[in-house]
């Protein structure tokens, strides 16, 4: 990490992050945004989103693309095409679901950009809250899968993701890669997939060495990030855990923090 590097690339996560709990971008980011882009910086999106879900939020802020969604799995540009897509294997998308109906595991599928769910409860209303998508109900997703999903997702309270996250990680080991983005969303890709890996292979296509990168986040998803880049900038509201691992930590995303580490890292010439 060298803060007098100048930055070529910002990557931005969505949801904690650029947006507030109302699920708006705050205007200070807005600006920030658009006065990097102006000094010559390429500004991206890098979320675990769906891409249907992202784009609004992109578009809204004026970013230049492409869109790294699902954590990485789907790399689009904003008008559609994909770039990269890495889905789970069919064989360990069958055990999923196997799973969610053993143990009523509210369980999400990702298919071609459309949501999948096993189940229409609080859980599934709260997902969809947020995310604006319509979602498919299937109790028994084997019966959908005739290809991998681009991500699988387990909604629930903050500590069965915990355990969860645990037991998956024992059953399936390297075969899988699981996340947790926000306290209730367990985050499961394809094996190798990652923000962090997705941002790797865009620098490298842009010509851009990784000291000339910066992201901000808030979660565990943004780790593989903050290892990637030349600067990491947590937002206050981050976990206590993440805020740790990354370089600076400016004001909460409601507070204006990525305005704020736009301007002390990009736009002051002096830092």
């Amino acid at each position: 990490m060298c803060a007098s590097v100048p930055i070529r690339l910002l990557a931005i996560d969505l949801d904690d992050t650029l947006l507030t709990d109302d699920l708006t971008i705050p205007p200070s980011a807005l600006s920030a945004i658009a006065a990097a882009r102006k000094k010559g910086v390429r500004v991206v999106v890098a979320t675990g989103r769906m891409f249907q879900s992202a784009l609004p939020h992109a578009r809204a802020a004026n970013v230049d693309g492409p869109l790294i969604t699902y954590n990485g799995a789907l790399v689009r540009t904003l008008d559609g095409r994909t770039l990269s897509h890495q889905p789970i294997a069919i064989a360990e998308a069958l055990e999923l679901a196997d799973l969610a109906v053993e143990h009523g595991l509210c369980l999400n599928f990702y298919i071609d950009d459309e949501l999948y769910v096993s189940c229409m409860d609080e859980r599934t209303d709260y997902y969809l809250r947020i995310s604006d998508v319509s979602a498919h109900v299937e109790p028994d997703l084997s019966r959908i899968l005739t290809t991998g999903p681009t991500k699988a997702l387990i909604v629930d309270d903050p500590q069965y993701v915990q355990e969860w996250r645990t037991r998956l990680t024992a059953r399936f080991g390297e075969r899988l890669s699981i996340t947790i983005s926000k306290p209730r969303f367990l985050e499961i890709m394809s094996p190798g997939v990652s923000k962090g890996v997705a941002l790797s292979k865009l620098a490298k296509s842009l010509g851009i060495e990784a000291a000339h990168v910066m992201v901000i986040g808030d979660s565990f998803n943004d780790l593989p990030m903050f290892a990637f880049a030349g600067i990491s900038v947590a937002v206050g509201n981050a976990d206590p855990a993440v805020q740790a691992q990354a370089d600076y930590v400016v004001a909460s995303s409601l507070e204006g923090g990525v305005a704020e580490a736009i301007s002390r890292f990009i736009l002051t010439p002096t830092r």
